[in-house]
């Protein structure tokens, strides 16, 4: 379903390059810092919006990545605070058998 909703959009993106060329077929003259580039004013929008696609999914993926790194970085300290309370537990649970133990013990003396 992934497969054809991507190829649905690459699709559509095609088709709206064909026709941004169709429409706007009038050269425009790009100044580029010291470049200048004749080229046709549907090929300059569509390049535009290839970049701005790229530079928006580079900042996008920036930001994915550094919430993964402190997602990761969380899950260690759970997993560490997680143990800790496993340790805790299984002391608590072996002082309390001890604890008892020792009370069967006075009981039984006193008899």
């Amino acid at each position: 379903m992934r497969k054809l909703f991507i190829f649905f959009i690459v699709i559509m993106l095609l088709i709206l390059g064909v026709v941004l060329g169709v429409l706007n077929p009038s050269l425009v003259e790009l100044n580029v810092f010291l470049i200048k580039i004749t080229l046709p004013l549907g090929l300059i929008l569509a390049l535009t919006l290839v970049v701005g696609a790229l530079l928006g999914a580079a900042v996008l993926s920036l930001k994915i990545g550094g919430l993964r790194w402190k997602l990761r970085k969380q899950e260690r300290i759970n997993k560490k605070q997680s143990n800790h309370i496993l340790e805790l537990k299984k002391s608590i649970s072996s002082e309390s058998l001890v604890s008892k133990n020792k009370s069967n013990q006075l009981v039984s003396k006193e008899k």
